[in-house]
């Protein structure tokens, strides 16, 4: 796999995050998640992969806009990007949040390891 690939693979995968939070995909986070992936959420506390599935639901619309995105080596990769996040009872209202994602490719498909999500 050429880095182009695995760079394009990885700009796809964090624009899709957004939307599959708001379609509350939880069998697309089945297989992004590393079984030992940990988030820690804008408000500080820390979610696993089953906590983070569980408390899925489908919800506000997501806008992803991708700040960096580097390839360290075949295996891992980090990507930070800005979420907006519009409220569901207000459209005007919108959330802005600073992510920061560390990601590991294991058996030919990149999963999510590590999601650090702040207030911008």
């Amino acid at each position: 796999m050429s880095d182009q690939t695995t760079f394009a693979e990885l700009l796809e995968i964090n624009e899709r995050i957004g939307r599959a939070e708001s379609d509350a995909d939880k069998a697309w986070f089945e297989q992004l998640l590393h079984e030992r992936f940990i988030m820690r959420r804008p408000s500080g506390p820390l979610s696993t992969k089953a906590e983070f599935i569980a408390g899925l639901t489908t919800g506000a619309r997501r806008q992803t806009t991708m700040l960096d995105l580097e390839i360290h080596g075949p295996h891992r990769a980090t990507a930070r990007c800005t979420v907006e996040k519009w409220a569901l009872a207000d459209p005007e209202a919108v959330q802005v949040f600073d992510n920061l994602r560390v990601f590991i490719r294991e058996n030919g498909r990149w999963r999510l390891l590590t999601w650090l999500a702040e207030p911008a």
